[in-house]
């Protein structure tokens, strides 16, 4: 049945995984952030230090602080990255720009890896004579190459109902119950939902005696502009001794 989830929602242009396929390991934030930091510095944000040469007046640093695996239902699906970056100006009249315009380059970006100020602040760093801001960057991606929406799909669980044979033999109706878990933004997932329920209720598959049925729906968390969402769905199925 999950691969058949899987194929229906393609058809109507949610790209969707097996949770156990997701791979976050493989996404990559410091792009990213380095670019954000260059849109307000000329090109000149590097890593942890600056190169001992630079002679512009002008420029930022960044690291990593923390890393967070975000998970449903004990699948890794997502990740948060929190980040320091540090812009610097010989001057506060240079500085603010640089410090407004880096507060307007995270809030008007969108992409497959989402970004949030989380806090902020300014001082002067008296041995270099520089002015610097100070911001805390979360970065949340999903474990996903489709951009700025996913989906995965795993099993939620499954009850059992009682034996219908009187005899030694087994045949049982299996309730299994699937998660389609769908990341996106307030107005994304609202359609993606929608078009979800569209393909999914009354889904048949080879492994089910009952059409896909809707079992309702929870938010697994919010994360920057990103929002997880849990949609429960089942079937039953027929198990037999042999």
């Amino acid at each position: 049945m999950i691969d058949s989830i899987i194929q229906a929602l393609a058809g109507v242009g949610i790209a969707a995984q097996a949770s156990s396929q997701a791979d976050i390991g493989a996404v990559d934030m410091v792009p990213l952030v380095r670019s954000l930091g260059d849109q307000v510095t000329a090109g000149h944000t590097y890593p942890l230090r600056l190169p001992p040469d630079l002679e512009v007046d002008q420029h930022g640093v960044y690291q990593l602080a923390s890393r967070r695996n975000i998970e449903a239902d004990g699948w890794t699906i997502a990740r948060t990255d929190t980040w320091l970056v540090s812009l610097r100006a010989a001057s506060f009249d240079a500085l603010r720009p640089m410090a407004d315009g880096f507060v307007d380059a995270v809030a008007v970006h969108a992409g497959p890896v989402g970004a949030e100020i989380t806090d902020a602040a300014t001082d002067y760093e008296f041995d270099q004579r520089q002015f610097r801001a100070h911001f805390e960057l979360q970065t949340t991606a999903m474990a996903t190459d489709a951009a700025p929406t996913a989906a995965f799909v795993h099993v939620l669980g499954a009850t059992a109902q009682d034996n219908a044979l009187a005899s030694m033999a087994v045949r049982q109706t299996v309730i299994k119950q699937l998660a389609v878990v769908l990341a996106g933004n307030a107005l994304q997932l609202e359609d993606m939902s929608a078009a979800a329920r569209g393909v999914l209720l009354g889904l048949e598959s080879d492994d089910a005696v009952s059409p896909l049925e809707y079992a309702g729906g929870a938010q697994i968390g919010v994360f920057g502009h990103q929002i997880l969402w849990r949609e429960a769905y089942q079937y039953q199925q027929v198990i037999r001794s042999t």
